[in-house]
């Protein structure tokens, strides 16, 4: 379950050597273990310790999804038993999910099903790792904590042009945002039997999967219409194999809100 960069990160955050803690000194925040009667616990205590640390809500959510599937892996497909750790280092909230088990149990007996424990955790996450040994299985899970200027969540604000409009996205696509992003789809659609919609996510500094789920009924409401259409803009690749993943609908995108202009029919 441990290794050798996990000791020595506990050794340093101990307060051992100098006793002085740099930027990138790893901080061990949370040390759980776990079995099949406490996987509840173990969720409540993920999310106190994840929103404490500043984690934003939405996003701490997705983080104890995350732990909990790996943790159930653990138990079902594994020993039984294991330790979740989080480590807070550099910016970023590091959750490691470790399967003490024997070298009978590796990762290869951990399935990935879509929606469910890997799949989750390698989606979910901003990094994931998973590596099995003679000492059991440890997979490593990363969640970035966002800066000042990320925290603000995105307010939609709506450009209406001749052929489409556009909805414009400057901020945080989190929990707090989905609802308005919502209303402001329903409200194009409702009025709109044919709504061309593009939705401008340039500006977009930080993302949960409350977010991402708007842009899914966003995409699902514009296409029960007769002949809508909805393109995103302004994806980073990492973002949009993400949506790609997460999604049981596909998308139309383009780089920019000017190329999306010749999708739209002139009215």
């Amino acid at each position: 379950m441990s290794d050798d960069a996990t000791d020595h990160a506990a050794h340093v955050a101990s307060g051992s050597g100098s006793g002085k803690r740099n930027a990138g000194t790893p901080v061990l925040i949370l040390d759980h273990s776990f079995d099949r009667g406490s996987l509840y616990p173990l969720r409540e205590t993920l999310q106190a310790h994840a929103v404490h640390a500043g984690l934003p809500h939405g996003r701490s959510v997705d983080l104890v999804l995350t732990v909990h599937e790996l943790a159930t892996n653990a138990v079902f497909h594994g020993s039984g038993t294991g330790q979740a750790r989080i480590w807070q280092l550099d910016g970023v909230l590091r959750c490691e999910v470790g399967d003490a088990g024997s070298s009978g149990h590796d990762a290869a007996g951990w399935p990935v099903r879509h929606g469910h424990g890997l799949w989750l955790a390698r989606y979910l996450s901003d990094r994931f790792t998973i590596d099995s040994g003679p000492d059991g299985t440890l997979a490593t899970a990363d969640f970035a904590l966002p800066g000042p200027a990320s925290r603000r969540s995105a307010t939609p604000r709506l450009r209406r042009l001749e052929s489409h409009t556009v909805l414009e996205l400057d901020g945080a696509l989190d929990e707090q945002a989905a609802p308005e992003i919502t209303a402001a789809v329903g409200e194009l659609v409702s009025g709109t039997p044919a709504p061309g919609l593009v939705i401008d996510l340039s500006a977009v500094t930080y993302w949960d999967s409350t977010g991402i789920t708007a842009l899914i009924v966003a995409q699902q409401r514009v296409s029960e219409t007769a002949a809508g259409m909805l393109v995103l803009t302004g994806l980073a690749a990492e973002f949009a194999e993400r949506l790609d993943a997460l999604s049981p609908v596909p998308f139309t995108t383009r780089e920019t809100p000017a190329k999306a202009v010749p999708l739209f029919p002139p009215s």
